[in-house]
């Protein structure tokens, strides 16, 4: 499984992500990416995990093994829903918490590690679509 943090550096904190629960996974983590190249380093990716950068319809129709996008806050209006939905691509969230907070980093990393535990065992959390 491949996993993209495109852009850690629109959470306030260090982005300390924990581990996920597999034996074998792919890690690539981004302070920031433009737009042009969020599609070149998304493109085998498994899930995509986005603070605030845009994963359009492009990135999505791109990435053609990609299985969950990760909102790492409580805003998701940056990812193309419609496009994921058409997909079958499941959308999360962590509600409630704001990337700009420096004091919510450590739970906002915890979190999207628990959304994708819980895609990994087939019951999804913090669903938006």
């Amino acid at each position: 499984m491949n996993v993209v943090m495109i852009d850690s550096s629109n959470l306030a904190g260090e982005a300390d992500f924990p581990m996920i629960n597999l034996n074998k996974f792919g890690w690539e983590q981004y302070q920031h990416l433009e737009q042009n190249e969020v599609e070149q380093r998304c493109w085998r990716s498994d899930i995509i995990i986005t603070a605030a950068t845009t994963v359009d319809r492009a990135v999505i129709d791109k990435a053609f093994k990609l299985k969950l996008i990760i909102a790492a806050g409580h805003a998701y209006d940056h990812i193309d829903i419609n496009a994921a939905q058409e997909r079958g691509i499941k959308v999360c969230h962590v509600p409630e918490l704001d990337p700009s907070d420096k004091n919510n980093t450590a739970k906002i990393c915890s979190q999207v590690i628990d959304n994708i535990n819980a895609f990994i065992q087939g019951e999804p959390i913090n669903r938006v679509a």
